[in-house]
């Protein structure tokens, strides 16, 4: 029997525009925008439509609006009867999968990602750090790459994201070195990233105690199919654990290629990437050729999916 697993896209997919046109074509998207601009108190969705992108860009508006546009999507996919076997997110996607697994509401993940893009924002500001893409390192040589780069400061693997692209992320001197040195380690290519701040590494270590106060307001259900958490690899779907593998995940490496090889040995056969662009279908071409995925990002991309399965 087919298992279908519905996958959230993370910081780096937003793009100005996003969700105008589902908004116009569902109410439940348009519904979904309203309470984030409701409880953010500010208006998101006038930020995801019509930018600028430079606002678009910044880590307190982007991550709600991912948030809100995955959940948008999810929403009028949900409308029709179509519930995935499992879900998992890349980042601050895990929350939107949360929502979509009945772990969290929406209004508290709203609230919960707030405090999470703010809190990264102002760690970055007091502890700065950068991240870059290292291209086709062969595995065995990542270790030599990071001891090589670590004695220029901090710096770890933040993102496994594919067989092919690992992210790393530390002190702005030693991702440096990691982008100056990676070729000679075996890499194709190594490309610092435009962020904030060094996500996923122990310069994170203030906001992810941000985060735990507000985790702790929070209330988390069991979640009603297993969560792939980014920390594990591995599916969850008790409440307390969820909590504390969020708050793990701000200086824990996103294991994304591990989630996603979890999900083929499951007997996932067919992905939904539900959300802003395509990042993640991209990424699981690499790691299985084979692999069925389909981006929901859009209505025309909403309304092919939808007259594939709907009958």
């Amino acid at each position: 029997m087919s298992k279908t697993a519905f996958i959230f896209p993370g910081q780096g997919s937003q793009y100005v525009g996003m969700g105008t046109d589902i908004c116009d074509a569902f109410p439940a998207a348009r519904d979904t925008f309203d309470v984030a601009n409701q409880v953010l108190e500010f208006d998101l969705a006038d930020i995801c439509f019509n930018g600028p992108e430079e606002k678009l860009r910044e880590t307190r508006y982007t991550q709600p609006a991912i948030l809100a546009h995955s959940v948008a999507v999810w929403r009028v996919i949900e409308s029709k009867g179509i519930s995935p076997e499992f879900v998992a997110g890349h980042s601050v996607g895990e929350y939107s999968a949360l929502v979509a697994a009945g772990s969290l509401a929406y209004s508290d993940a709203l609230r919960l990602v707030r405090v999470r893009a703010e809190a990264m924002y102002s760690s970055g500001l007091e502890r700065p750090g950068t991240m870059a893409a290292i291209v086709g390192i062969p595995e065995e040589k990542l270790d030599d790459l990071m001891a090589d780069a670590g004695e220029a400061g901090i710096i770890v693997p933040a993102n496994y994201n594919s067989p092919a692209q690992i992210v790393v992320s530390g002190e702005v001197a030693a991702v440096e070195r990691a982008v100056e040195v990676a070729r000679s380690h075996g890499a194709k290519r190594a490309i610092r990233l435009n962020v904030s701040g060094a996500f996923h590494s122990p310069l994170m270590e203030p906001a992810e105690q941000k985060l735990a106060a507000a985790i702790g307001a929070v209330t988390f259900s069991d979640a009603t199919v297993p969560v792939v958490s980014n920390v594990t690899a591995s599916g969850v779907t008790a409440p307390g654990e969820i909590g504390e593998l969020l708050r793990m995940q701000l200086t824990s490496p996103v294991k994304w290629h591990q989630s996603m090889r979890y999900l083929l040995d499951e007997g996932v056969t067919s992905f939904v990437e539900v959300g802003p662009g395509k990042v993640l279908c991209g990424l699981l071409k690499r790691i299985d050729p084979e692999a069925k995925c389909t981006p929901c990002s859009d209505k025309a991309g909403i309304e092919g999916f939808l007259e594939g399965v709907v009958t």
